[in-house]
């Protein structure tokens, strides 16, 4: 036995030490802590179809769900009273828990039935994220536990990402559906934006995923985001542009993230031609067409692109540059679908490498 020892002790180590090493890797602890329990509601339809038993179509039914291990989590709906022992499984499953359920006795005839799961148990706690299963079971006659009556059972993944199951029919299970609505809750990044000297900049963009903010006077902004890594750009006049990657959005939570920008004097401007150059919108205010001009580093790609305050993009053109000569591109003052957008402010951005510079730009119509 003493040689089984040893090994025993070797492999436990090293899992310990697998556990340890990617839980103090952030992105994969931000990445569970994102999806341990998501909140939203699931929905499931069902229509039963008679098997001509002995009462039928007048039948007796329960709908429940259950985790991946077919653990008993909470009764959905039950219409039986008297007829409740018929429904076998249900009863193996559940001990005949109906806490929160929606009960009613036996039906005459057949009907489709519409539930929903807000991912909770039967004592109001929620339910980790994973596999979860509906259950359905009806009886049309005195049920035993060698001739039970109909059982249909259908899975879904609890988490995240939305689902919405096509689920074929069946002789006793028809018209069946299941979807998965999460509740997605954003998180922040929020700091202040100053100089070398500690001083706050005001009028400065920070940008991530499609998300800008402008620093007020205090230098202070706010990025509301989806849950996940994003690659944090702060640019402002007169600064050299400092871009932040891996920063991570935990949903309800907020991730402090300070700026702080070296100046670029105009003798630093005037020594070499940069590599990036974006002019401000002309005309600006406008009430349709406003033009810019930028200048990429040759042989580098870039991309130019309109949005709205929502970070909706309205156009968006990418190419890779051939020179240092200036482009130009025209902006109509429309969406995507080539509809006049409204009156309000919008954004233009450049981007080519690690580098970019964002533009505002005021629509009045």
């Amino acid at each position: 036995m003493k040689k089984f020892v040893m090994p025993m002790l070797v492999l436990m180590l090293f899992t310990v030490l697998l556990v340890a090493e990617a839980l103090n890797n952030e992105s994969v602890r931000s990445y569970l802590m994102e999806r341990l329990s998501s909140s939203g509601t699931a929905a499931f339809g069902v229509r039963t179809v008679t098997y001509h038993g002995a009462y039928g179509p007048r039948n007796a039914g329960v709908i429940w769900v259950t985790d991946s291990n077919n653990q008993f989590v909470k009764t959905i709906k039950v219409w039986a009273s008297n007829y409740r022992y018929t429904l076998r499984r249900w009863i193996a499953s559940s001990g005949q828990n109906t806490t929160g359920a929606i009960t009613s006795a036996s039906l005459n005839n057949h009907q489709l039935h519409n539930v929903s799961w807000n991912g909770l148990n039967w004592q109001n706690a929620e339910m980790p994220d994973g596999t979860y299963k509906f259950n359905i079971e009806f009886t049309e006659h005195n049920a035993t536990t060698s001739n039970m009556g109909k059982y249909k059972q259908v899975s879904f993944v609890k988490g995240p990402d939305p689902v919405d199951l096509e689920i074929p029919n069946e002789t006793y299970f028809q018209n069946l559906s299941l979807t998965w609505t999460p509740v997605i809750t954003n998180g922040t990044i929020s700091g202040i934006v100053t100089d070398l000297g500690g001083s706050p900049i005001s009028g400065a963009f920070i940008t991530a995923g499609n998300q800008t903010d402008t620093s007020d006077l205090s230098g202070e902004y706010t990025l509301s985001l989806v849950p996940g890594l994003y690659t944090v750009i702060c640019t402002a006049t007169g600064f050299a542009t400092q871009t932040l990657e891996n920063v991570s959005v935990i949903a309800g939570q907020t991730s402090p993230l300070d700026f702080s920008l070296g100046s670029v004097s105009n003798s630093d401007l005037n020594s070499s031609p940069a590599a990036l150059l974006l002019s401000s919108p002309y005309p600006n205010p406008t009430p349709s067409y406003s033009k810019v001009s930028f200048r990429v580093e040759p042989s580098m790609p870039y991309e130019l692109t309109v949005f709205n305050s929502r970070g909706q993009v309205l156009q968006s053109v990418s190419g890779v540059s051939s020179g240092t000569n200036t482009m130009e591109h025209v902006w109509d003052g429309k969406d995507s679908r080539r509809q006049n957008c409204p009156s309000g402010l919008y954004y233009i951005r450049l981007r080519s490498g690690k580098e970019q510079i964002l533009r505002k730009l005021s629509l009045i119509r």
